[in-house]
């Protein structure tokens, strides 16, 4: 039994590579807090050599004791965290770019853009985020070579249609970076860039697909033409502010950003199309991961995207080493290589919401659905399991980052879970269709439109139900004190007694507020 491609059959879980994984993440996330550089390269030093003695004594004695080996498997991973991270934050903290942001010099900066711009409405009108690796900068006189980070903040047109791999140079104020932000400077631009390379033939690509796709949704009617590019690449440029703060307040907002559930999709609709080949295993596990990999590109590799697909690429091997995939040890290891690749992701609320999301089903969703299914239909049990662990894990990281506690987002994730497959996979189908045929693509693009009415519809009446968002202290205290309350809850799960109450509870709940939902909306 799969759910958005994850296991959830009952198997041995392994948890060998789980450790490791969550010392280099801890490594990592540490690193870049705001510590002395000298002092992160001194513990990373440390936790080296002492690894590094520990096995040259553990290799001298005739057997390892396993625990022992384990430990010194994490203290490795902690101290690759600390220093992968450590000295690009070292580089970023003593650079010249963070002595000019500081100093809130004027500089002439050439670079390269790494992300798509956002636009950000305010009160002073529209403004441009761009994400760019200065490679130039010109400042009081000199010329620098360098590789950092910066977020150009553009007021002027012209930025907000960059591509990644872009060349652009422009001139403008430094200023210093927030404290949570991991770039070395922001610079304030008032002006287009002076100038503005071609995009790599890649991202070129994926730039005109995600244009066709807003081409053919355009035709839709009210918040669908916004609505699908969202569902399918994660591309909200279009999206209306109200339905933005519905999907928010029901807890659907994850639909628009994409993630696990996006890629699943692709794999299996891959795995659908080349099964029945006589191609071998390798060259179909090949297939997949292209597909794969072509709508990473397509979607942007956010952190999601990065983890999902790094993931579902684990999964493909060991599907085509004909080893059968557990989703635990896939996702201890997407998570490992990703943190030591790109450390930045160590710190993503996008990344942490990603993984904790996956760990839930992976973890918790089998025993809630066999609970659930000793007193309800399993068709039912499964997804109220998938939606309820979901929910549980990712409500304190919500809380933590100043959101409330949605109490529909389990009913309103239920009922549109099935509208989520058919639309995704419609809308690759338009986005593909519009490099040919637009009327094909917008045909598809208007059959899309109907599982993302859908979609609208439940938003809209379960975030309007009393009491569909109740407030709750954010930051860290509030998420704390919520984590205390789901411990409390799982711990009476683990009685027999307390089990069975609270399926019968949860199965209660839920179904009222899906009739309420459903009678809302007139279904």
């Amino acid at each position: 039994m799969t759910i958005l491609g994850h296991d959830l059959q009952h198997r041995p879980s392994d948890l060998r590579l789980v450790g490791p994984a969550l010392a280099a993440w801890a490594g990592a996330a540490g690193a870049g807090l705001a510590a002395p550089p000298a002092a992160v390269l001194w513990i990373a030093g440390v936790l080296l050599c002492v690894t590094l003695l520990c096995t040259a004594v553990l290799l001298r004695c005739r057997s390892v004791w396993r625990p022992t080996a384990a430990g010194l498997a994490c203290l490795a991973c902690l101290a690759a965290g600390v220093l992968v991270a450590g000295l690009p934050t070292r580089a970023r903290m003593l650079g010249p770019l963070a002595a000019l942001g500081a100093a809130r010099a004027a500089a002439g900066i050439e670079g390269t853009v790494t992300s798509d711009p956002r636009v950000s409405h305010g009160g002073n009108g529209e403004l441009v985020i761009v994400p760019v690796r200065v490679e130039r900068l010109t400042a009081n006189g000199h010329d620098i070579r360098l590789r950092q980070p910066v977020l150009v903040l553009a007021t002027a047109p012209g930025w907000e249609d960059l591509l990644p791999s872009q060349h652009v140079s422009t001139s403008g104020k430094l200023a210093p970076p927030r404290a949570a932000d991991t770039v070395a400077a922001v610079v304030f631009v008032r002006t287009a860039p002076a100038s503005v390379g071609e995009p790599s033939p890649l991202q070129r690509a994926a730039g005109h697909l995600r244009a066709g796709l807003r081409d053919a949704a355009s035709g839709l009617e009210g918040p669908r033409r916004g609505l699908l590019p969202g569902l399918v690449l994660g591309d909200t440029s279009n999206l209306d502010g109200e339905v933005r703060e519905d999907f928010r307040t029901a807890g659907m907002s994850h639909l628009v950003a994409v993630s696990g559930a996006n890629c699943a999709i692709i794999i299996a609709a891959a795995t659908v199309v080349i099964r029945h080949s006589r191609l071998g295993p390798w060259l179909q596990a090949g297939w997949v991961a292209a597909a794969l990999f072509g709508f990473v590109v397509l979607a942007r590799p956010s952190p999601s995207v990065l983890r999902a697909g790094v993931m579902g690429l684990i999964g493909i091997v060991a599907a085509g080493s004909g080893r059968p995939r557990l989703a635990l040890p896939a996702l201890a290891a997407s998570v490992l290589v990703l943190v030591l690749v790109s450390p930045d992701l160590a710190r993503s609320v996008g990344f942490t919401l990603s993984v904790s999301a996956t760990a839930g089903l992976v973890i918790l969703a089998p025993g809630w659905r066999d609970a659930l299914a000793g007193r309800m239909p399993r068709w039912l049990a499964e997804p109220l399991a998938v939606a309820a662990a979901a929910h549980v894990v990712c409500s304190p990281l919500l809380v933590a980052v100043g959101g409330g506690v949605s109490l529909v987002a389990v009913p309103a994730n239920m009922l549109a879970e099935a509208a989520v497959a058919p639309a995704t996979i419609l809308g690759v189908l338009a986005t593909v269709a519009a490099i040919v045929y637009d009327p094909l693509a917008q045909a598809l693009a208007t059959l899309a439109g109907v599982p993302c009415g859908w979609l609208i519809t439940v938003a809209d009446v379960a975030a309007r139900v009393p009491g569909a968002q109740i407030s709750w202290p954010d930051g860290p205290l509030g998420a704390l004190v919520l984590v205390a309350v789901t411990i409390v809850l799982l711990v009476a799960v683990r009685r027999r007694r307390g089990r069975r109450v609270l399926a019968v509870l949860s199965a209660i709940v839920a179904g009222v507020q899906l009739i309420i939902i459903s009678r809302s909306a007139g279904i």
